[in-house]
């Protein structure tokens, strides 16, 4: 551990360099054509109630993300930049908290899984985009790794399926758009002039890039298997990663999408979309592979390969309006996933399905009597999600308990709402933030306040909590968030 101590130190330098410097200035070189900016941020998770393992500092992440954009040519007919962020960061939750040193060290059995905790495993995590951007005329080409965000309702993935999630960047609490994956890929917009309408044409090609769903470290934070069983769900982990696909040409991905503006109503913007790809967490792999899960389990020596992820084809309709007459902007997604497979009961056999996912938000921006008129006449941001899965032919054998392992469970259907309320005080330095969760099939509820303190354009200071309500050890992932950030640009 002690090797590692120089990497906290740096960061820690750099946060007082950049605490006590004169206000933050823009970044630009080479007569304006390079252009830096990024932010530093301290994140503190407390777990309010202890286990068995008595962790009580979920992490302890400095987290450092910086981006730059170089501007090479400029003409009215080329366009030609280049762009890099990297979203690196270090742990000390393992330097603070002792009982979450031994709780991996003994359900990930050893202490070569601290640096898997603390930092990112390989570039592919920290390197989040790397791209050149190519505009000639009506055309433009994105080539090298990049994220892309297809969706509009952004509380859940419906729509935007295309880049892998890193479970183990969620410790900290992060931004949405920071729990994903970027994927090297080739981008192609073509915007036709004088069209019927504002049209624009997207392809993504993915030719051999492959990321598997990130995995947290056993034993960390609110992530408990147990002494027993978290050795079990390291070694299941490892081996996802093992039998993930090695980059190539069988990892060929495709999408096509078609954007575009309507005056219809009160202006609509629309797409509709097709991708096909390749699941990013995995299934056992029949009888093989749960014989195979079997040896795990008994601590036996594996034969051959366990998980599979298999292809799958995804077609969406998204949209974004506005209602002026209740003052109202519409969102929503509708996403029809056709011979995609689960897994059905407990001996590895795996079914293609195909499953309808539909999600509408409500945004709107409203004066509430006396409480605005109390706050200088601020007024509120509301907004309600309603996301409706629907698995077809699904099937559920009461006799034997067995069932398809997916989104719905036991059920054809899944029902979840989100509502988030937020205000601003004192000019929006103090913004109040509520966000709740319910999972109507399951019965959980999440919920989440936060206050966030802006005094200016640079600093950020947030306060949350976290808390999950449903039958079981729920109540251990229950936590308070504390964060601190700077932006310099």
């Amino acid at each position: 551990m002690k090797k590692n101590n120089h990497i906290p130190c740096l960061l820690l330098a750099l946060l007082i360099v950049i605490c006590f410097a004169s206000p933050a200035h823009s970044f630009s070189w080479m007569d304006g054509k390079l252009d830096v900016r990024g932010n530093i941020q301290q994140t503190w998770n407390i777990l309010t109630h202890e286990d068995w393992r008595d962790i009580r500092h979920g992490s302890f992440r400095t987290t450092f993300r910086t981006e730059a954009l170089y501007k090479w040519i400029e003409t009215p007919d080329w366009d030609v930049r280049f762009f890099v962020l990297g979203n690196y960061y270090y742990d000390w939750a393992l330097d603070i908290d002792s009982p979450m040193r031994h709780s991996i060290r003994a359900e990930a059995v050893g202490r070569h899984k601290y640096r898997d905790f603390r930092r990112p495993r390989d570039s592919e995590e920290w390197l989040t985009e790397a791209y050149v951007d190519i505009k000639y005329k009506d055309w433009q080409l994105k080539l090298g790794k990049q994220l892309v965000s297809w969706g509009e309702t952004a509380d859940t993935r419906v729509a935007d399926l295309i880049n892998p999630l890193d479970l183990k960047y969620m410790i900290a609490f992060p931004d949405w758009e920071d729990y994903k994956i970027g994927l090297w890929m080739i981008r192609l917009y073509y915007t036709p002039r004088d069209a019927w309408q504002e049209l624009a044409f997207e392809l993504i090609v993915i030719p051999f890039d492959f990321e598997e769903q990130r995995m947290p470290v056993a034993g960390a934070g609110f992530f408990n298997g147990g002494p027993d069983m978290g050795k079990v769900y390291q070694k299941m982990w490892d081996k996802q990663r093992r039998d993930a696909p090695d980059d190539g040409s069988t990892c060929f991905e495709i999408g096509l999408r078609i954007k575009g503006y309507t005056h219809l109503w009160e202006g609509v913007d629309w797409a509709i979309s097709h991708f096909y790809t390749r699941r990013d967490d995995p299934l056992i792999d029949g009888e093989k592979g749960f014989a195979n899960q079997f040896r795990m389990l008994l601590d036996m020596p594996l034969e051959g390969g366990m998980y599979v992820y298999p292809n799958y084809n995804s077609t969406a309709l998204t949209f974004a309006t506005t209602w002026n007459r209740i003052g109202c902007a519409i969102y929503g997604e509708c996403v029809y996933n056709t011979n995609r497979e689960y897994q059905y009961g407990n001996v590895g056999e795996i079914k293609e399905k195909d499953i309808v996912v539909t999600a509408l938000k409500l945004s709107r921006s409203t004066m509430i009597p006396y409480l605005s008129e109390w706050n200088r006449n601020t007024a509120y941001s509301l907004s309600l999600t309603w996301t409706q899965y629907y698995l077809l032919n699904h099937e559920y054998n009461k006799s034997t308990g067995e069932y398809i392992q997916g989104e719905t469970k036991k059920d054809s259907s899944k029902t979840k709402f989100t509502a988030t309320v937020s205000t601003g005080f004192f000019f929006y330095t103090l913004i109040t933030v509520g966000n709740i969760v319910y999972d109507a099939s399951e019965g959980k509820t999440t919920v989440v306040g936060s206050l966030v303190y802006q005094p200016g354009d640079h600093w950020q200071w947030m306060a949350a909590y976290q808390q999950i309500n449903e039958a079981g050890a729920a109540r251990y992932q229950d936590q308070v968030i504390l964060s601190m950030r700077y932006e310099f640009w």
